[in-house]
């Protein structure tokens, strides 16, 4: 409904539009008790105090931003502008006092029940002016006036050779960000070293990678030529668990292992080498030979 209020009217029952106007059918103004005295010339309106002031009745200050309801008037014109009156009351003691508008020098003026408070750079003098106009035909003015520039001079030329070093800096660490991108593959910014990067990789401590070249290179050229001839040098793991096996004594046997058989125990006769046949004929009689004896031994 606020927002309907502005726009919506209120009309009698008893109105028409013969009658004109809602307002000027029940004698109001549409601005009520602000145009009270316009038949004056008098519209009340809400003022803003442009500086501080000095009440005339009881010398108590007002401070800026200080709001009144004044009767604004025009009181004359400068040119085509018009001048204006604003009357109000002190909050404090109800004494009247009037501020105009002055149209030339773009401000306003206390006319009347109270004074300006002096604080406004218009009301304060300016010695650096009188004293600038004094000093301008002076000889050492002028010198200390060209010493000033040429120092003035000096600092931009050195804040300038500082935005040109910052620059190449600047142009320097991008190209490089852009080089480590493009030899990566990596399309995310790189962001500057920083003081803690510089500390963590100086605890990264990374192997002797000569010494370890060194080492297999000599191990190499110490190897056979061939890993068979190597193979071959090794013992064989069955021929030693056999060896360990038959020197061991064995407590469940009869006999000791002090005791050993010999070949003619074992009915096991040597054959010289005359014996052995030399062709077919040799070998047929010589097997003739040995199932006779077979034969005579088991009678």
């Amino acid at each position: 409904m606020a927002e309907r209020r502005a726009v919506n009217k209120y009309y009698p029952p008893d109105w028409d539009p013969s009658h004109g106007s809602a307002n000027a059918y029940v004698g109001q103004h549409p601005l009520r008790d602000r145009a009270r005295k316009l038949n004056e010339g008098i519209l009340i309106v809400r003022f803003e105090l442009p500086f501080s002031i000095w009440c005339g009745g009881c010398n108590s200050m007002l401070a800026t931003g200080l709001r009144f309801n004044a009767e604004k008037k025009k009181i004359g014109n400068y040119y085509s502008t018009p001048i204006w009156s604003f009357r109000m009351k002190c909050r404090e003691c109800g004494h009247w006092f009037e501020i105009h508008t002055n149209p030339k020098e773009t401000t306003y003026d206390v006319a009347d029940g109270a004074r300006k408070k002096a604080e406004s750079e218009d009301d304060i003098v300016d010695l650096s002016c009188i004293e600038e106009q004094d000093n301008q035909g002076s000889l050492l003015h002028e010198l200390e006036a060209a010493k000033e520039h040429k120092q003035k001079a000096a600092q931009q030329i050195q804040r300038l050779n500082t935005l040109q070093v910052g620059r190449k800096i600047r142009e320097e660490n991008q190209r490089q960000s852009d080089e480590i991108q493009s030899r990566t593959g990596i399309n995310i910014p790189i962001l500057p070293a920083s003081a803690e990067d510089s500390a963590n990789a100086a605890h990264v401590q990374f192997g002797e990678t000569g010494n370890v070249t060194k080492r297999i290179a000599k191990e190499v050229a110490g190897r056979p030529l061939f890993a068979k001839a190597a193979k071959l040098q090794k013992p064989n793991l069955k021929t030693k668990l056999a060896l360990r096996h038959l020197s061991n004594n064995d407590p469940f046997t009869s006999q000791s292992t002090e005791h050993r058989l010999s070949i003619p125990d074992l009915g096991i006769k040597r054959c010289s080498k005359s014996t052995f046949p030399t062709n077919g004929l040799d070998e047929l009689a010589l097997t003739y030979a040995n199932m006779d004896s077979s034969s005579s031994d088991t009678d």
